[in-house]
């Protein structure tokens, strides 16, 4: 499913009183700082932004997609309202692994699955 419509999924579900959703966030951000893929600086600021990475991800696992990067475009992740940083947090999790790209690229562009160890964190 292609990210911005993951992202406005993700943003639905995590106004919802769904606690095991809540946790398996949490989880994969806790996940992500661990291994320096969002920054543990400004955490505070930034935290909720950390966490709807992680919820997009469980929307994706949820509902057995893909996440799917068809642009790569600053200004258009600003106008839905996402930070500009998702694409560097998106590119820290192919770097690590986390997110395969189909079509072999470096950085996340195209259909990325989501990877055994991410899955498994999720589950």
């Amino acid at each position: 499913m292609i990210f911005t419509k993951l992202a406005e999924t993700a943003k639905a579900r995590l106004l919802e009183d769904d606690n095991q959703f809540h946790d398996k966030s949490e989880r994969l951000v806790g996940l992500m700082r661990s291994l320096g893929i969002v920054p543990t600086r400004r955490a505070k600021c930034n935290g909720h932004l950390h966490k709807l990475l992680g919820a997009i991800l469980v929307c994706a696992f949820d509902e057995n997609t893909s996440v799917d990067v068809t642009n790569r475009r600053k200004g258009d992740y600003h106008t839905l309202g996402l930070s500009t940083n998702m694409i560097k947090w998106l590119d820290n999790l192919v770097a690590s692994k986390l997110l395969i790209p189909s079509n072999g690229a470096a950085k996340a562009s195209g259909r990325l699955e989501l990877a055994t160890p991410l899955t498994e964190e999720i589950a």
